[in-house]
């Protein structure tokens, strides 16, 4: 019976997850900092009071909130990521789940054409979600992936698909003789520019915008970075992009690669692999990599691996490589 359990139980995983989706869209935690009675709640956001206390209570089963008497409270351990108001809130990425949730009812039509379904134009509070929803999860673990990146004597680095700058803000803070070239589209540049001024770097920081393809990166860096966006391209553009890099770094500068990995058999990860079918609907040819795939795309250029670096939490991998000439 426990097969029979599993199937179940995957079968319907969405009802629970458009519970916790649709409360972060109503702005229901906010307002449950204070112990609130659905009835009141329901007045604040303009909601049906019957239909509020239904999805209290499944919160409640969910174990997200507690329940005393008539009256709802968010638990205590949930309440940095889910108040709006704290530094550690999560809620940029659950709401880009949120905007997913019909791409992914298309799936099956994915599958059988091999081609995305994105057909929703984006307006800026969706995209500045997807970017600040990258920015959600890398801030936890930031500090894990630079320390293994040689940026404290550097000068000039290139950011390739910076998106909301995490990395390059916290290298930024610590080397306060870098300067930085960004690289990425303008859907993405605006959440960079924004969180770069608030911290009182934007002398130190230009922009190149556009897509990776036709634009010039510039040359004379000592690094580059290029930190999860190889899985949204296509194998022909991940191509250029290392080409490109080559050709912008000095002699005996250092590419940095930071990726999602797959194992050789391509399924473990778990959570990496079923990201997979996220690429294919949301990218024109993006898929994860092996790391020997990651090895033999960097090294189509005359380039020297010289350090692979696995994390477990999130399952990524680190590859540094030095130029053997120079762009």
């Amino acid at each position: 019976m426990k097969e029979l359990k599993d199937l179940l139980g995957i079968g319907r995983a969405f009802w629970d997850s458009q519970v916790l989706l649709t409360a972060i869209n109503l702005n229901i935690f906010d307002q449950l900092e204070n112990y609130s009675t659905a009835n009141s709640l329901a007045k604040k956001i303009k909601a049906d009071s019957r239909a509020m206390r239904m999805l209290l209570d499944a919160l409640t089963s969910l174990n997200f909130i507690e329940k005393r008497s008539d009256k709802y409270r968010l638990k205590e351990k949930y309440a940095p990521y889910l108040i709006s108001k704290s530094d550690k809130n999560i809620l940029s990425i659950l709401r880009h789940y949120s905007n997913m949730w019909n791409d992914w009812g298309n799936l099956p039509r994915a599958v059988k054409t091999g081609k995305p379904f994105d057909s929703r134009k984006k307006d800026k509070e969706e995209s500045y979600h997807f970017i600040n929803g990258m920015d959600n999860l890398t801030k936890f673990y930031k500090k894990n992936i630079i320390e293994k990146i040689d940026f404290k004597e550097a000068k000039k680095i290139l950011d390739i698909g910076s998106g909301p700058a995490t990395y390059l803000r916290e290298m930024l803070n610590i080397n306060k003789n870098l300067k930085a070239v960004i690289l990425d589209l303008p859907s993405a540049t605006f959440v960079a520019r924004e969180k770069i001024e608030q911290e009182g770097l934007s002398d130190r920081v230009s922009f190149i915008e556009g897509g990776l393809q036709e634009k010039d990166f510039g040359k004379g860096y000592e690094l580059i970075l290029i930190s999860q966006v190889l899985h949204s391209l296509s194998r022909e553009l991940g191509r250029t992009a290392i080409e490109k890099s080559y050709g912008a770094l000095k002699k005996g500068g250092k590419l940095y690669i930071h990726e999602f990995y797959l194992n050789e058999k391509r399924s473990y990860p778990k959570d990496n692999v079923v990201f997979c079918l996220n690429m294919l609907l949301h990218s024109n040819g993006g898929d994860n990599y092996t790391v020997n795939e990651l090895k033999t795309l960097i090294e189509s250029q005359p380039f020297k691996i010289s350090k692979i670096i696995k994390f477990k939490k999130p399952p990524t991998v680190l590859i540094e490589a030095i130029t053997l000439r120079g762009g």
